[in-house]
């Protein structure tokens, strides 16, 4: 069994959390039988391309927005609703089991389109807001695309694009606030599935080799903040609560910057609060070799984000065994209610309770210790990738079998 996974971007210097799942999906898959490669917009290579040992076949895309380069550049980077015209065509040579498309609108219809000319199950998986928190979605929409002249509807409805859930064998979501508003839409084909750590590698971490590396985790209590420099993840927050709450400490954003502008206004606040000098810019960092070492060096991780569809930074924190404050939102709410742990999840976004829980857990060493042992046994209980992966592969045999029971009863 094949399984064609699409993306809305699988970049090494830009990686974020959906391509860690699909990576370590694709790596782990072979196991339980199923073969997989990944699809994703960039230049085409002259030869086959892999990251990660995962095979990656580029599909062009045009960004059909009359907008100032800045914007044009932004919507490129993360948000922009693109069209691709040659993915349904490299799909369709691939000949797939099961097309997983892991991205919405114009991409995904390109995907489904794909797939019903040749009848192969389509599956979506949602890693973001989409009905649940659809004023999020929409606002994050409009700020992205500020003043730009969308040009693309004609395609999204040529492809399809608004009837991807309708035509999806199933659609996966990663928090059960998501699956009930699916559910009301879709019915039984809302799957609700975790994401899944690498334990084994996160708990290999090497402190001393991160304080060489980063020498400002060798001075004063450490606190990380790691994904991408955006509005979503919120690090201005974290900011306001580091300078609130850890005199004497150092900040580290560890991220690329998806938000053009995002890291300047970072910088200006941060020379306002008197606390510049206590602030590390990591940039980009590998999630094999660096991620672990920089948690295993660190005293607390921050995840203050806007919105999560699960959480998956949160989770890797824990199976480092690095306690974690992080804001309850969609998918952070089912970790903070499967962690029975209502103090990792300050009160909303108030930097003075944020402030107050990051001072108070970094002054409590034994609170740490306790947080990090009950986190680290939900992790070995429920999120290691194996148990993931398994899981998927199971739900990509019964769809593919529906589909051959299907296709044969028409012939009856």
């Amino acid at each position: 069994m094949e399984i064609a996974h699409v993306l809305r971007k699988f970049e090494a210097k830009a990686w974020g959390g959906t391509e860690t799942h699909v990576a370590e999906v694709c790596a782990r898959a072979p196991a339980q039988g199923v073969r997989c490669s990944v699809f994703a917009p960039g230049p085409p290579q002259a030869a086959t391309e892999q990251i990660g040992g995962v095979p990656v076949e580029r599909y062009g895309v045009l960004c059909p927005y009359l907008a100032t380069p800045q914007v044009r550049r932004g919507l490129v980077a993360v948000g922009g609703n693109l069209v691709s015209l040659d993915l349904p065509a490299r799909l369709l040579r691939r000949a797939p089991s099961l097309i997983h498309v892991h991205t919405g609108r114009r991409i995904a219809g390109a995907a489904a389109l794909a797939a019903s000319l040749e009848d192969i199950p389509l599956v979506l998986s949602v890693h973001g807001p989409l009905l649940a928190d659809q004023e999020i979605a929409a606002q994050e929409t409009r700020r992205r695309a500020g003043r730009a002249l969308d040009l693309g509807q004609p395609f999204g409805w040529l492809v399809g694009a608004r009837e991807v859930l309708r035509r999806a064998s199933r659609v996966i979501c990663f928090n059960e606030r998501e699956q009930r508003a699916l559910a009301s839409l879709v019915g039984d084909r809302a799957v609700r599935m975790d994401h899944g750590v690498d334990v084994r590698r996160l708990r290999a971490g090497d402190a001393d080799r991160a304080r060489a590396r980063w020498p400002a985790l060798r001075q004063g209590p450490s606190v990380v903040v790691l994904g991408r420099l955006c509005e979503q993840k919120n690090q201005l927050l974290a900011l306001r609560a580091f300078a609130a709450g850890a005199p004497g400490g150092r900040l580290l954003l560890a991220g690329a910057e998806t938000d053009q502008g995002y890291r300047a206004r970072i910088e200006a606040e941060a020379r306002s609060l008197g606390v510049r000098d206590r602030l590390e810019f990591l940039g980009n960092i590998d999630p094999i070799g660096e991620v672990p070492d920089l948690l295993a060096a660190a005293d607390v991780a921050l995840v203050p984000s806007l919105h999560e569809a699960f959480g998956i930074v949160v989770v890797e924190a824990w199976a480092a065994g690095v306690p974690a404050l992080f804001a309850r939102s969609s998918g952070t709410e089912d970790l903070a209610s499967a962690l029975q742990c209502p103090d990792a999840a300050p009160e909303g976004y108030l930097v003075e309770a944020w402030g107050d829980a990051l001072r108070s857990l970094l002054a409590d060493p034994g609170r740490r210790r306790a947080l990090q042992q009950r986190a680290g046994a939900l992790v070995d209980r429920r999120f290691g990738w194996d148990r993931v992966v398994a899981s998927l592969a199971d739900l990509y045999r019964q769809i593919v079998e529906e589909q051959r029971l299907s296709f044969a009863e028409g012939w009856t």
